[in-house]
């Protein structure tokens, strides 16, 4: 059986394939997160940060950049990989896209209040 999968060109030249989950890139991501979970001194902040990094490197393949190149690439070109693997991968993002709801609904009401 054949996996969905979507190749990502970016500016560069450089290609990342971003492919549908099975067993082993399931696998991979659930290493990934497993270490992540076990680092010390996380921030919420860097563990929202990495948690969404090890969904995007878990899924691709090709020119994957480290997290630390991904952070230094221009954000249309990092939003090119994310929304690929988001297409191809949706159930990994729905809580990120839960808390990002979230947080403009927080956002209005907070603008609301102080008109």
């Amino acid at each position: 059986m054949e996996l969905k999968s979507e190749t990502v060109e970016f500016r560069d030249g450089t290609k990342i394939t971003v492919t549908e989950e099975n067993w082993d890139i399931g696998t991979r991501l659930e290493l990934m997160e497993r270490e992540l979970r076990e680092s010390k001194g996380v921030t919420p902040e860097e563990y929202a940060r990495r948690s969404l990094y090890n969904r995007m490197a878990a899924c691709s393949s090709g020119d994957v950049p480290t997290e630390a190149e991904a952070r230094q690439w221009p954000s249309a070109e990092l939003d090119k990989w994310y929304f690929a693997a988001k297409r191809i991968n949706p159930g990994w993002f729905a809580a990120f896209d839960a808390a990002v709801d979230q947080a403009q609904a927080q956002k209005k009401k907070l603008q609301k209040r102080h008109k």
